[in-house]
């Protein structure tokens, strides 16, 4: 028990004195980097804060319950991370002592960088220092970590922390209606019991230790050689507001941690899937497509065991026919598209969901591009005489845009680093730091996700001129081509027309039999994706 308190008191200890200013913020980001790696693995901890009295710093309470709102929220790992961290550097800041030449070598290290975010934390420095920061979070001109930050230390500092749902009801009315979907994922917390009450389980008097999504653990007296066990939330009750001490909630929750161990229920945290690999449901649908005889009936049977496949295909399917009629069934969906053509739309929709489940700034302006990106790719692959489908055109694309959605240096940027000197290309479309090249990423991604060679070997075709690709590859690679540099020009450089005019275009479009005309018209039927989110 003491070691873990002794922990949790270590958390959030600045660097030594002599550091410089990249040495301090690598050491912020390690620093937040563990205090993640604790949240996500004990979220009970965390969450005993919001209501249990303790000795830990305010401000290392304050990160934890940062940490854990952030990912209730889903927020990317690496963009909680920095804002952890600028956390880290504003308590560092608040400090009377230091010495203000160090704090302007941190500034002036965060603008270089356009470390953005740390910024933004750091101008709320006064609020945090502040014993009533609650009057703050309604203003209207916070972002999404400014916030969680503000929320954060609003029940760090509340010296009455029994009442911490009374609270939560007096803040949720004063968000702003565009942040009012994060704060309903905070709400579970707040509408049962949290670790560390004393509650009644079944009847039965007893101490909750953990919290899944519909179950907890509670530490109950009994007959039973168990030091206790999962009981669901609806069979706990909790008549009055009474805890344990910190302390005793700390031992509890260290002496349990065998019985804790559970290989049912769902986690308290939300869910996360792995990108680098497809579900494996969709691997058995996919392995079924692969066989020289497909069977209808046992193909759709395993289609409709997962409910977000089949309602996404019978609703694509009501859109797609000519006349718009609706499609009932699953099988009557399939057979509108036809087996090869149906593995490529589960396979993209499986895909982007993973790579847009959880949040960063960029998220909305990443997903235009790529949904654009892709559409323009059907279009094309439709209009020229290819090996792509308009279905396989547009998932070779969405492994082409992966990288938006995976390379650490779009999760902490404000706005998307384009690089405005090449036009048609992929590899130096983005002014973005990575070890390997971003056609390289796309292809082993599309090879983790059970693609045909022929495809990768498109993709990894891209980062060349389309008059040097193979003769066998060359009209994909060139839909590849112009419908990720279309998309870049029509949504981020706006420099559409001269685009269309440049060398490399009209090789393109003579290489597919295509004229102008043809991209026009792919630009009057994606009017609608001709946007770009910006944030309120």
């Amino acid at each position: 028990m003491s070691d873990i308190i002794s922990t949790l008191k270590r958390l959030a200890k600045q660097g030594d004195a002599s550091l410089n200013a990249e040495e301090r913020i690598n050491h912020w980001l390690k620093s937040a980097k563990r205090i993640l790696a604790l949240v996500n693995g004990n979220p009970a901890i965390p969450a005993s804060l919001l209501h249990l009295d303790n000795e830990l710093p305010r401000g290392t309470q304050q990160l934890l319950l940062l940490a854990l709102f952030g990912k209730l929220c889903r927020l990317n790992d690496h963009y909680l991370q920095h804002i952890i961290g600028s956390l880290l550097a504003t308590h560092w800041f608040s400090d009377i002592e230091k010495d203000k030449s160090k704090i302007a070598e941190v500034v002036r290290f965060l603008r270089q960088h356009n470390l953005t975010i740390w910024l933004d934390t750091l101008r709320l420095q006064k609020a945090f220092q502040s014993e009533r920061q609650m009057k703050y979070i309604a203003d209207n001109r916070l972002n999404i970590a400014q916030r969680l930050c503000l929320l954060a230390g609003v029940f760090a500092f509340k010296s009455d922390k029994t009442e911490h749902a009374l609270l939560f009801t007096l803040i949720a009315p004063r968000i702003p209606v565009q942040h009012r979907h994060y704060i309903a994922s905070l709400m579970s917390l707040f509408e049962y019991p949290l670790p560390g009450a004393k509650v009644y389980a079944n009847g039965i008097p007893g101490v909750i230790v953990d919290r899944q999504q519909s179950h907890a653990f509670v530490f109950a007296l009994s007959n039973e050689d168990v030091d206790g066990k999962w009981v669901p939330l609806s069979s706990i009750h909790s008549p009055v507001k009474l805890s344990v001490p910190f302390e005793h909630f700390i031992a509890l929750y260290t002496d349990t941690a065998k019985a804790r161990l559970s290989h049912g229920g769902s986690s308290f945290m939300p869910f996360t899937y792995a990108i680098q690999h497809p579900p494996k449901a969709l691997l058995g649908i996919i392995d079924s497509l692969q066989k020289p005889d497909v069977d209808i009936p046992t193909l759709c049977d395993k289609i409709e065991q997962v409910p977000t496949f089949n309602q996404f295909l019978i609703h694509t399917a009501s859109q797609d026919n000519r006349l718009q009629l609706p499609v009932k069934s699953l099988k009557q969906a399939v057979l509108t598209y036809g087996i090869e053509r149906v593995g490529d739309m589960l396979i993209q929709f499986a895909l982007l969901e993973r790579l847009t489940q959880n949040q960063f700034p960029l998220m909305a302006m990443c997903k235009q591009v790529t949904l654009l990106a892709c559409s323009f790719a059907s279009h094309f692959a439709q209009a020229a005489n290819t090996k792509f489908s308009p279905q396989s055109a547009a998932l070779s694309m969405t492994f082409v845009c992966s990288p938006l959605f995976t390379l650490p240096g779009f999760k902490v940027a404000q706005s998307l680093p384009v690089d405005k000197t090449k036009n048609v290309t992929v590899n130096s479309a983005f002014k973005v730091k990575s070890g390997t090249p971003w056609l390289a990423i796309a292809s082993e991604l599309a090879g983790s996700w059970h693609q045909s060679s022929t495809w990768r070997a498109v993709i990894h075709q891209c980062n060349k001129p389309t008059s040097e690709v193979p003769k066998s590859l060359q009209k994909e690679q060139a839909i590849i081509l112009l419908g990720f540099s279309l998309a870049k020009s029509c949504l981020l450089t706006h420099d559409f027309y001269v685009l269309l005019k440049s060398i490399e275009v009209k090789t393109i479009l003579r290489i597919l039999n295509l004229e102008e005309d043809e991209v026009l018209k792919a630009l009057d039927a994606n009017a609608h994706l001709l946007y770009c989110p910006l944030s309120i």
